[in-house]
C-alpha cells in the first residue's frame, strides 16, 4: 500500500496525510512546539538540534485549511536484536494533534501513513517511544524495552575486593581515559557507537547525521547543568574503544555537587565498567545520576555496600509493532533448540497476522506461515513485547495475554526467547 491512501474519518470528514515539501518543516515543527508544551512555535536551538536528523521524505502532515493541525514522522533506523543480528525498523517520532483538532481520526490517519510507508520500504518493524501508555497498543505496539534510573552515593562504592577491582583500578583494559574536544566528538563518537549498538538488543544503529544533533546541547535541556563532557578510553594501543557523555551539577553545598550521567558506549563489557569506575571518581561529586541506565546495571553487584546504588525510577522506553511477523522471529539468535506454532493476532492490520512455526536453534531460525494448530495465541503489541527478551511469554500467560494451546508450549517459548541480557535502549527518538 502506498503512503498516504488510507484515510482516516471520523463525524463525515476525510482526513488525508501528506508528505511535506522540503521547506515546510519548520511549520511542522511548530506543530510539535504546541502538542507537547515547548512553546507557539520551536525555539532556534532546537531547530538547529533537530535539522540534522529531520527526515522530511518521512513527515506527514494534515491540514485544516492552510494551516497544519498534525503531524507523524519517522527515522531510519536499524533494532540490534539477540544475538547480534538487526532489523531495519521505522522510528515513529513527533506524532502530534493540535489540542483544538483532537478526537478527530486525525491520530489514526497519520499512524496508518507512516506504518504504510515502513511497510512500503520493507522495514520489518516499527518502534516508538510513547508519551502516554494507554496511546499505541491499538496500533499493535508492546514495551520491548525497559530502564532503571539510579542514583549513587560515590562515597560507599568500594567494591567488594572478592574478583573486581578497586573503582577506578578496572583490570584487564589497559590504556588509558582523557577527555575529548568538540571538534573531535562527532567522529569519536560515531566510531565507538559502531562497536557498540549491537553488544545490546533493541538498541539502535544511528545515522551518521545524530552526533550533529547532540553537538547543538541547548541550554534548555541541560536542567540546570553545565554543557557536556566527553571523556573517551584508548585502549593500550592508542585506539578509541568507549566514551562516556556526562553533565555536572555544581553546589556550593559540601556534599550536595552531582554528575548526571547523559550515556556511555563501549566495545565491550570490560570497558564499558572502566569508564563507569572513573566516573564514580570524579572530583567534588559525591553523587552520581544516571537517568536511563540498563536495568541489569552490574554495579549493584560489584560494590560491597549494594545499597549505595539506590534505584529511583523504572520504567518502558521502546515500544515495537513487528510488520513482518516471520523476518522478525527467524532474524534473532536463541538460546536453544526447538520451536511452536503461534497464532498472532493483528487487529489493526489483520493481513498481518496468522499463524507461524517457528523452528529455532542458537544458530539461526526459520519461520513461515502455516496451516497447522497453534501451539500459542498472542497479539501483535505483545509479540512486539516478547521479541527481544524483555518479558516472559509466561508472565504475558498470567496476565491474560497469552493462550496456551499445546502443554508446554510456554515453557519452551520462554527457554528460546531467554536473552544474553536484557534489552536496553540509550536513544531517544
Amino acid at each position: 500500500m502506498t503512503p498516504a491512501t488510507r484515510v482516516g474519518r471520523v463525524a463525515g470528514v476525510s482526513w488525508k496525510p501528506r508528505l511535506i515539501e522540503p521547506d515546510e518543516w519548520q511549520r511542522a515543527l511548530d506543530v510539535t512546539a504546541v502538542v507537547f508544551g515547548y512553546g507557539p512555535t520551536l525555539d532556534e536551538a532546537h531547530r538547529r538540534e533537530v535539522d540534522p536528523i529531520y527526515e522530511r521524505d518521512r513527515t506527514f502532515v494534515l491540514e485544516d485549511g492552510d494551516t497544519f493541525v498534525a503531524t507523524a514522522s519517522a527515522h531510519s533506523f536499524e533494532l540490534a536484536l539477540p544475538g547480534g543480528g538487526a532489523l531495519p525498523m521505522s522510528g515513529v517520532s513527533e506524532v502530534g494533534v493540535l489540542p483544538t483538532h483532537r478526537r478527530q481520526g486525525m491520530l489514526r490517519a497519520l499512524m496508518d501513513a507512516v506504518v504504510d510507508q515502513a511497510l512500503d520500504r520493507e522495514e520489518a518493524l516499527a518502534g516508538l517511544t510513547a508519551s502516554e501508555a494507554t496511546i499505541y497498543r491499538r496500533f499493535g505496539f508492546g514495551p520491548a524495552v525497559r530502564f532503571q534510573s539510579v542514583s549513587i552515593d560515590t562515597r560507599r562504592v568500594a567494591r567488594t575486593g572478592l574478583v573486581a577491582p578497586p573503582v577506578g583500578e578496572r583490570a584487564g583494559v589497559g590504556g588509558r581515559i582523557r577527555f575529548v574536544a568538540p571538534t573531535e566528538a562527532e567522529g569519536v563518537q560515531a566510531r565507538v557507537w559502531g562497536r557498540h549498538w549491537r553488544r545490546y538488543p533493541g538498541e539502535l544503529r544511528r545515522p551518521d547525521t545524530w552526533w550533529a544533533m547532540t553537538a547543538v546541547d541547548p541550554e534548555e535541556d541541560r536542567d540546570g547543568a553545565t554543557p557536556r563532557f566527553l571523556v573517551v578510553h584508548e585502549d593500550g594501543d592508542g585506539q578509541v574503544d568507549g566514551y562516556a557523555a556526562y553533565r555536572l551539577k555544581l553546589s556550593l553545598v559540601p556534599g550536595e555537587s552531582t554528575l548526571v550521567v547523559i550515556e556511555v558506549a563501549a566495545a565491550s563489557d570490560a570497558v564499558e565498567a572502566a569508564l563507569i569506575d572513573w566516573l564514580l571518581t570524579v572530583d567534588l561529586i559525591h553523587r552520581v545520576d544516571w537517568r536511563a541506565a540498563p536495568p541489569d546495571l552490574p554495579l549493584r553487584w560489584a560494590v560491597a555496600d549494594s545499597r549505595a546504588v539506590q534505584q529511583t525510577r523504572e520504567g518502558d522506553h521502546l515500544w515495537l509493532r513487528p510488520l513482518d511477523v516471520a523476518r522478525c522471529l527467524a532474524s534473532r539468535r536463541y538460546t536453544g533448540s526447538g520451536g511452536f506454532v503461534v497464532e498472532v493476532l493483528d487487529g489493526d492490520r489483520p493481513p498481518l497476522g496468522g499463524r507461524f512455526r517457528l523452528d529455532a536453534g542458537p544458530g539461526g531460525a526459520d519461520c513461515e506461515r502455516t496451516d497447522a494448530a497453534a501451539d500459542l495465541t498472542v497479539a501483535t503489541a505483545e509479540l512486539g513485547s516478547v521479541l527481544l527478551g524483555g518479558v516472559a511469554w509466561s508472565t504475558l500467560a498470567r496476565a491474560g495475554l497469552v493462550a496456551e494451546h499445546t502443554p508446554g508450549a510456554l515453557a519452551r517459548a520462554d527457554a528460546l526467547f531467554r536473552p544474553e541480557r536484557p534489552p536496553y535502549n540509550a536513544t531517544h527518538f
